[in-house]
């Protein structure tokens, strides 16, 4: 084979090598055994739709099989999603990234009727936990970093990645038993509406919130808080 060929061989093989890709928004036959099933496919929002008709389109897309959330959405036209479907008890598991100073979340357990959706559903909150600052131009607290159980306590551990790197959560739900767990690391465990529980959500902010963690079965929302993030790989299965 002679240089010239070779040369355009390389080119070609360059050129296609998406189409040999893996593409994460597949389940492994170890999770199609277990019952997960793809929240997101990878294409389109199919199985997704506005919180409140939120107005999505300006704010989500679906790039190159990621969920992408542009940001700079001005407060008071945040754009949320959630899935379609319900959900109770479930194992929920899903990969993110963010760039810098970025806030997003993850809420279950949601009901459409307030404003926003983490006013009923517990929230795993995504964020840049250094880089991040408040209204006031000031750094968040412990009890507001990624994967803690969210303005209650801080993480178990930190151990998310740096801004820009992708990153693997998980949230299991069973009966008022949650857990949080962020790159093979458990993050948090509570019980919603234990004694502990109860007194800890009546010191916080949450006290005000007279629908929080009120719903039972409810949607999986995604939130759009004025910053950027991707989302991937979202699959779930009820327990």
């Amino acid at each position: 084979m002679n240089s010239f060929v070779q040369t355009v061989l390389c080119l070609l093989l360059a050129g296609s090598s998406h189409l040999f890709a893996k593409d994460p928004n597949q389940l492994s036959e170890a999770e199609q055994e277990k019952g997960f099933v793809l929240l997101f496919n990878g294409t389109n929002l199919d199985g997704w739709k506005a919180y409140m008709n939120d107005p999505i389109e300006s704010a989500w897309s679906v790039q190159n099989g990621q969920l992408v959330l542009k940001g700079g959405s001005p407060k008071g036209s945040y754009a949320n999603i959630m899935t379609v479907a319900e959900f109770d008890d479930f194992d929920l598991r899903w990969q993110w990234k963010i760039e810098p100073g970025s806030n997003s979340g993850v809420m279950f357990h949601v009901k459409e009727g307030p404003k926003m959706p983490y006013l009923t559903g517990p929230e795993y909150q995504i964020l840049d936990n250094k880089g991040f600052r408040n209204g006031k131009g000031e750094p968040v607290g412990s009890k507001e970093y990624t994967a803690s159980h969210y303005a209650v306590e801080p993480a178990l551990k930190e151990v998310a990645k740096p801004v820009g790197k992708w990153n693997h959560s998980r949230i299991r739900v069973k009966g008022n038993k949650i857990t949080y767990w962020l790159n093979g690391a458990k993050t948090a465990e509570y019980v919603m509406h234990s004694e502990k529980w109860n007194a800890q959500i009546a010191a916080a902010k949450f006290a005000e919130w007279k629908d929080f963690a009120t719903t039972g079965a409810g949607h999986i929302a995604l939130q759009d808080h004025g910053y950027g993030a991707t989302f991937r790989k979202i699959r779930i299965r009820r327990l």
